[in-house]
């Protein structure tokens, strides 16, 4: 699913999705998602769970810059657009699991993320036989965003520091409304998907 966005979008011209693969962009899209092995290696080598999560602070507060830079200097390309939604996705899987494993996040919301875009992928491709382009709507984005600082948050959660209670409780309620919101969106995204399927037939 593609995001929304228009940040960086030159008005003097039409975007056009270039085959190009060694882009600004993309080596931005790149690094995001080399995040994803460094901080799994943070959570099980070492444990060093605040870098771990300076790692996610730094892939999920990006993202948006590749986007940008790709619109802004003409560097949209048919890799980004497949990268961007695969980080996405792999991010919320990656973080859920690791926490799983780690003991800091109980398995029904680690299924409810994970199940939601399994059903969604499934959905999709069963309907309509391919993964369309669709917009990710504003009870998408608010989920999103609520995930992204409660999944961290647990990790502030565990360290031994005066703070850990406030961010755990935090990590709980910004977790649970991104989860509820994350289902909501995709209802929303299966009756797109079922309007596409019509306007099909």
């Amino acid at each position: 699913m593609r995001r929304d966005f228009d940040w960086g979008a030159r008005k003097d011209r039409p975007a056009v999705v270039h085959d190009k693969v060694l882009t600004v962009a993309n080596g931005i899209s790149l690094a995001r998602l080399a995040g994803l092995p460094l901080f799994v290696w943070l959570m099980f080598g070492p444990q060093a769970y605040g870098w771990a999560w300076f790692t996610l602070f730094v892939v999920g507060s990006t993202d948006f810059l590749d986007g940008y830079v790709a619109r802004r200097f003409d560097q949209v390309t048919k890799l980004g657009k497949l990268l961007d939604p695969l980080i996405d996705r792999g991010l919320m899987a990656t973080v859920a699991i690791s926490l799983l494993a780690a003991g800091m996040l109980p398995w029904f919301f680690v299924a409810a993320i994970l199940g939601r875009d399994l059903l969604i992928l499934l959905g999709t491709l069963a309907f309509l036989r391919a993964v369309p382009e669709i917009a990710v709507t504003r009870t998408g984005k608010f989920a999103t965003a609520c995930l992204l600082i409660g999944l961290p948050g647990f990790l502030l959660g565990h360290m031994d520091w005066p703070a850990r209670q406030v961010f755990l409780v935090l990590a709980w309620g910004y977790t649970t409304v991104g989860v509820a919101g994350y289902w909501i969106a995709g209802l929303q995204y299966a009756r797109i998907v079922r309007g596409l399927r019509g306007r099909a037939a």
